[in-house]
């Protein structure tokens, strides 16, 4: 009688990298088919055009634009790169030309121009508090108005 031939082993050490192998490849595979179901469910589900609700005005332009200046007047700032002198602001922009714009939702946005940088300021139309919009973003040198 002949004796069966032996299957051949591979070291453990193989097998397991065999199966790590094997793992990571279905693990990818079904993440990237589960990203592409997500995808085309939150297409679906969330298609449909949203409109927002839009606050009306009471204030107009101008009366925004007087307590934006009336801020500046009152509002004192350290001078850019010398911390011992002070300026204040409406020395500063009391000749720009200021424009006026509502944001539909409770909120102006007036801007003017200093040293071609453009500052903006926002200004709640039921209180009229006046606060620095954080947007301004430049590397020029600028005041803190």
């Amino acid at each position: 009688m002949i004796a069966p031939r032996r299957r051949y082993k591979a070291p453990r050490r193989l097998r397991l990298m065999a199966t790590v192998e094997l793992t990571a490849k279905t693990t990818f595979y079904v993440s990237v088919v589960a990203g592409a179901i997500f995808v085309l469910v939150a297409f679906i589900l969330f298609d449909k055009d949203r409109e927002l609700e839009q606050i009306p005005t009471t204030r107009t332009g101008p009366q925004v634009i007087r307590q934006v200046q009336q801020y500046l007047k009152d509002t004192n700032v350290y001078a850019y790169g010398d911390r011992s002198r002070t300026l204040n602001c409406w020395t500063e922009f009391g000749g720009k030309e200021f424009t006026a714009e509502y944001l539909h939702r409770g909120s102006w946005r007036i801007d003017a121009y200093y040293e071609r940088v453009r500052y903006y300021w926002r200004v709640d139309d039921i209180t009229l508090e006046v606060t620095r919009d954080p947007w301004l973003k430049t590397h020029n040198p600028t005041i803190g108005c």
